[in-house]
């Protein structure tokens, strides 16, 4: 049996709706964009949603606006996709790694104080695989500082946090719609905020700078980051499946978690502890020893996997070998994790001899390892 890792779940409703906006003959940033943005301020509660062309772009733009220069800091968790470090870097700032904790493996409040220097500007996080980070303490810390805190939530769309869904929890954060999360518009992204003046920066910078209110004339410097209406087209039918795909996702995490919970060389990450918090389950992620070992073996009996991630962001060679700036404190259990965890196959469409598949050859192998 062979079991991919993820699948996208894109149907005929999706393609459907592409061919309608090439008929509609409005290809780049037009209406079903705006229905886009407005399907995601209704969803989080957020007053302004800003559809992005990736969700690099988004991060850059938020950055942007809130104001982060050349030499400033922004504290980031040292377990992370590279995305969130390069958009520090695309500011000439400097991202300074934080230690995870060992239960959600999200950025942990405690270690944050002692990384805030006179040079902080900002806190940057992720829900590392869909799972809720620690928002309110980082929030709190945040005020006490006087830091912007800025949610990077492209792995939680579709999970919840105190009963609100994630993406919605601080003054400006951002969304991925990449082919692989939990909903794509094949690529794209979304900034999100409260804020009419952030919001204001963003619709202009993702258009060149242009003034909104006059065609050719700019009034700052700009990118092309436009979502097109075919990206949008997508998005708007892959809306409709959110709920439910998030559902049938912790469905298969459910099953995995029968399977593992008392296999002692298995750890899996725990949920957040505080009531009405959800879980997207972007990622499934394990513990294991001798993972590169064991995902080898995986292989070879046709399941892939996924390592999220191989190292923290610090020992990345841009860092080590290429002198992109960066700091951090001692991270032992980001170094650990980043040595043992592998990311599950789990996806919407995924069946159930596929989920046992998994589970049964994960602990035959680790079984035979072991010995």
């Amino acid at each position: 049996m062979k079991v991919t890792w993820s699948e996208p779940t894109i149907r005929e409703q999706e393609l459907n709706s592409v061919v309608n906006s090439f008929e509609a003959s409005w290809l780049t940033m037009g209406p079903k964009v705006k229905r886009f943005e407005e399907l995601f301020s209704d969803f989080l509660n957020v007053k302004h949603s800003l559809a992005i062309n990736n969700g690099t772009a988004a991060l850059d733009l938020a950055l942007k606006a809130v104001g982060v220069n050349a030499e400033d800091e922004v504290i980031v968790p040292a377990m992370t996709y590279i995305a969130t470090a390069s958009a520090v870097l695309y500011q000439r700032a400097v991202p300074v790694f934080v230690d995870i904790e060992r239960e959600t493996f999200n950025l942990n409040p405690e270690k944050i104080e002692k990384a805030i220097s006179h040079k902080t500007k900002a806190i940057l996080f992720i829900d590392y695989g869909g799972n809720p980070a620690y928002i309110k303490e980082i929030i709190e810390i945040g005020e006490k500082k006087g830091i912007v805190v800025i949610q990077d939530a492209a792995q939680s769309l579709g999970g919840k946090y105190k009963g609100d869904n994630l993406g919605s929890q601080t003054l400006i954060s951002t969304m991925s719609f990449h082919m692989a999360k939990v909903m794509t518009t094949v690529e794209g992204g979304m900034v999100l905020t409260h804020d009419d003046g952030l919001a204001e920066k963003i619709r202009i910078m993702r258009n060149q700078g242009e003034d909104p209110r006059r065609k050719y004339h700019h009034i700052m410097l700009g990118t092309n980051a436009r979502m097109t209406d075919m990206q949008a087209a997508i998005g708007i039918e892959q809306f409709k499946k959110l709920e439910s795909n998030v559902r049938r996702r912790h469905g298969i995490a459910e099953k995995y978690d029968n399977y593992f919970n008392e296999m002692a060389d298995i750890k899996v990450m725990k949920n957040h502890p505080e009531l009405n918090c959800v879980n997207a389950y972007f990622f499934y992620p394990v513990l294991i020893p001798q993972r590169d070992r064991v995902a080898s073996l995986l292989r070879e009996r046709g399941i892939d996997t996924r390592i999220a991630y191989p190292m923290v962001v610090y020992k990345q060679d841009m860092f080590v070998n290429a002198g992109s700036p960066c700091k951090f404190q001692e991270c032992p259990v980001a170094e650990e994790f980043t040595s043992k965890v592998l990311n599950l196959p789990i996806f919407p469409d995924m069946k159930e001899e596929e989920i046992n598949y998994v589970a049964s050859t994960l602990i035959d192998i680790l079984d035979t390892v072991r010995d």
